[in-house]
């Protein structure tokens, strides 16, 4: 776009509209910033009389400011929809057994399409061979294939010919397959941004997905590591992603609460119903006030200098190289934790920075006592809190799967969707372009057996008819026929939906084949 050979190929035309996606990158605090799109500011000089328009899924309030200044926006308008998708349930559980965990999780996915993000190409791999030697159709994608097999890869998942593909972050940009019923973060992501714009891959359909993080304190130090390399202010920048990604993982309250909050929106409802820490049993209550007084007094005897992996081994006695080198091993809490295990004293320092207790620098997590942690040290005073983790609701993907299951017959919709496969196959187009899984979930819903019946069903235009209802009325109503089952009675769509949801009805008329002057009548 900066060559001579563009602006002069531009300038020979009347600019009406300069528009700009993924406009987060424009911006230093944005999760995925690239210089190359700061220099955008010299196109919209060259054409002024051009509108600008600058478009993104996941740009925080300070993000959004810098944007507009960035791009010289002097007067302009911003349009800022809901970050809730409620539909999706978000879980973040602690990495223990990450392949076994994404097992057992996937059984209760059979046959239906989700992604599995990992860190390294080399997970990548490892990963999609596992899940392929459990008989699971699966195809890896990586910027290490070459440009051929990553097509192929992309292609057969969109199309439904693979139903899992295992990814690092490269796989997504521009993906719009509406029926993925899962999203899987095998490995901790590098911000709230990706995240969200991942899991986002969900669920675009309107039906229920999952979405699971595996988390430990070993991945974030992974990602450390990594940023520990880079130049400032990106490194800056970096650690500020990464501390509020663990923040969020390590967090008991509702997971839309500093989920929507990071984009600047605040979520009211007290529980969300569809999220772990919402559907989690309430962790018993026990007196924790002799192990916050170890902690507190061993962060500040080692100096409050170090973060909290190293507090921890000075509590559990460790003999590794780092206590050596700080003689930690000479200090009086030396050895006086090992009444609990590491991850029980890693949960209970998030609880005392969650507290106020502690506070935790943001960039390299070094622990220090607070005003309110030395008045609680002197005092004495107890303290109520859980030792262990609050145990989450493992049940959350098979009550998906089965409030599914009650709504529709499951075998009507498989015999729906492999006929809009050989439909899709034949006409060289990805099966959802066809009809949505959405749509076959009507069907097998409420059995419509004549022309009206099926075209009150949701993304069934006047086209779509033409082109396919009478493949799908057949097999409706061999299978209605067969198995004595009465069409259900669905009410019509209004004409005139509430002025708040008429987009919605106008943009599923145009997709199912409505042309933009039959709209305006």
């Amino acid at each position: 776009l900066l060559t001579p050979r563009i602006y002069s190929l531009l300038s020979a035309l009347k600019l009406d509209l300069l528009a700009i996606d993924e406009a987060h990158c424009i911006s230093e605090w944005g999760h995925d910033f690239r210089p190359e799109y700061r220099q955008l500011v010299d196109v919209r000089r060259k054409f002024p009389s051009a509108v600008c328009m600058a478009l993104t899924a996941t740009a925080t309030p300070r993000v959004r400011a810098d944007i507009a200044a960035s791009l010289g926006f002097t007067q302009s308008n911003e349009f800022l929809a809901s970050f809730n998708r409620d539909n999706l349930f978000i879980e973040v559980a602690p990495k223990r057994e990450p392949i076994a965990q994404t097992l057992r999780f996937l059984e209760n996915f059979k046959d239906q399409s989700g992604i599995i993000y990992c860190f390294s190409r080399k997970q990548v791999d490892e990963l999609a061979a596992t899940l392929a030697r459990h008989k699971y159709s699966v195809r890896p994608y990586h910027a290490g294939l070459e440009d051929s097999d990553r097509r192929r890869n992309q292609e057969a998942f969109i199309r439904d010919d693979a139903q899992i593909i295992v990814a690092t972050i490269a796989f997504g940009m521009g993906i719009n397959k509406p029926n993925v019923r899962f999203v899987i973060h095998f490995d901790l992501p590098k911000s709230i941004e990706s995240y969200y714009q991942e899991i986002g891959r969900a669920g675009r359909d309107g039906l229920p997905a999952h979405c699971l993080l595996l988390y430990s304190y070993g991945d974030a130090s992974k990602i450390r590591y990594f940023i520990d390399q880079k130049e400032e202010p990106e490194r800056s920048a970096s650690y500020q992603h990464l501390d509020a990604m663990t923040r969020y993982a390590e967090g008991n309250i509702c997971r839309r609460k500093p989920l929507l909050s990071y984009f600047g929106e605040t979520f009211a409802q007290e529980n969300c119903g569809t999220c772990d820490n919402c559907n989690s049993e309430p962790a018993d209550q026990q007196d924790i006030t002799v192990a916050v007084q170890k902690l507190l007094s061993c962060v500040k005897r080692s100096g409050e200098r170090f973060g909290a992996a190293h507090v921890v081994d000075i509590l559990l006695g460790s003999k590794n190289e780092k206590i050596e080198k700080y003689r930690h091993h000479e200090l009086s809490t030396y050895g006086i934790g090992r009444e609990l295990t590491k991850s029980q004293w890693m949960h209970l320092s998030r609880q005392l920075v969650e507290r106020g207790l502690l506070n935790q620098e943001p960039t390299y997590r070094v622990l220090s006592v607070t005003d309110k942690g030395l008045e609680m040290l002197k005092s004495r005073e107890q303290i109520l809190g859980q030792i262990n983790e609050a145990k989450k609701s493992e049940r959350a993907s098979a009550r998906i799967k089965s409030s599914l299951d009650s709504e529709y017959d499951r075998s009507l919709f498989a015999l729906l969707r492999n006929r809009r496969k050989e439909l899709a196959d034949e006409s060289g187009i990805p099966p959802y372009v066809i009809f949505s899984d959405k749509t076959l979930v009507e069907m097998a819903m409420y059995f419509p057996q004549g022309r009206e019946s099926l075209l009150n069903i949701s993304g069934v235009g006047k086209v779509k008819f033409e082109r396919y209802g009478m493949a799908f009325l057949e097999i409706i109503k061999e299978y209605c026929r067969s198995n004595k089952i009465d069409e259900k009675f669905k009410a019509p769509a209004r004409e005139k939906d509430d002025a708040g949801r008429r987009y919605m009805t106008v943009g599923d008329a145009y997709n199912s084949g409505e042309s933009v002057q039959s709209l305006m009548k």
